[in-house]
């Protein structure tokens, strides 16, 4: 039997989730198609999307769209098993966000991978992309990748290559051929940033830089936009320094924290 509960059901409360989870499934939305899929009639959501707008949870577009802000991980942030390297590194994609306005991702490498722990494809209305968070990209294939080997040790650089080429994964064999690796790195090192264009999705470029701390380099910041829209050149000189300024503060914070220990 299950328990009941001593006090009254807060309806609106569950209402207001409920949209929140909507717009958090679907990314951005109109109040009438909200109401069409959580089962709300339309005057109440409008009552609902004003008050999340006014709490800093919701914003509209002037095409009428809602969409989640930052401010949404507030209600995640003292629950979420993320460590305080990516609790630093979400606070400062958030601020980059309004310069860049195409979304960014932090990644670390992780058993011959890059895993995405941090994004803000959710809250650009460039993104076509979503549910990011755990997503992995192959090292060699994406800019992410190729900025943490670029901005790793040489002993650390040794290491995440060694369990590339073992992996199984599709940059395996690249992972092995160290004249390839070689030139890649110094490309790379020379421009001041890693690219990748059409590597993981066709239609999809993006831009990287690495993110190191005392204890070895912690991932990389990307920065991802449709190739029809600009070259990577042309994106690094609109938003490196931007870039560049949030790895900064991250890189400061971090060595004030002492963390970010090598996730290798």
């Amino acid at each position: 039997m299950a328990k009941r509960s001593r006090y009254r059901h807060v309806r609106a409360l569950s209402r207001g989730l409920n949209v929140l989870a909507e717009l958090n499934r679907v990314g951005r939305a109109r109040p009438g198609e909200i109401a069409a899929e959580v089962g709300i009639d339309r005057t109440t959501v409008y009552r609902l999307l004003d008050t999340l707008e006014h709490e800093g949870y919701v914003t509209r577009a002037s095409d009428e769209y809602y969409s989640l802000t930052f401010g949404v991980r507030r209600l995640s942030e003292g629950y979420t098993a993320l460590d305080q390297v990516t609790r630093v590194v979400a606070q400062e994609l958030g601020r980059l966000l309004p310069k860049v306005l195409w979304p960014t991702d932090f990644a670390t490498f992780e058993q011959g991978t890059m895993v995405i722990r941090e994004t803000t494809h959710k809250f650009s209305h460039f993104s076509v992309h979503r549910s990011m968070i755990g997503q992995s990209r192959p090292v060699l294939r994406s800019a992410m990748g190729r900025a943490v080997l670029a901005g790793a040790s040489e002993a650390e650089r040794d290491v995440m290559l060694s369990i590339i080429a073992k992996s199984g994964y599709p940059d395996a064999a690249e992972a092995q051929d160290a004249r390839y690796v070689r030139s890649l790195l110094k490309e790379t090192r020379d421009r001041g940033y890693a690219s990748a264009v059409g590597l993981i999705e066709s239609h999809i470029g993006a831009i990287a830089i690495p993110i190191r701390s005392p204890q070895g380099v912690a991932g990389s910041i990307n920065l991802v936009f449709f190739k029809s829209a600009m070259t990577p050149a042309e994106a690094a000189k609109r938003y490196l320094a931007s870039m560049r300024e949030s790895v900064s503060a991250i890189e400061a914070e971090l060595s004030r924290l002492a963390v970010a220990k090598p996730l290798y």
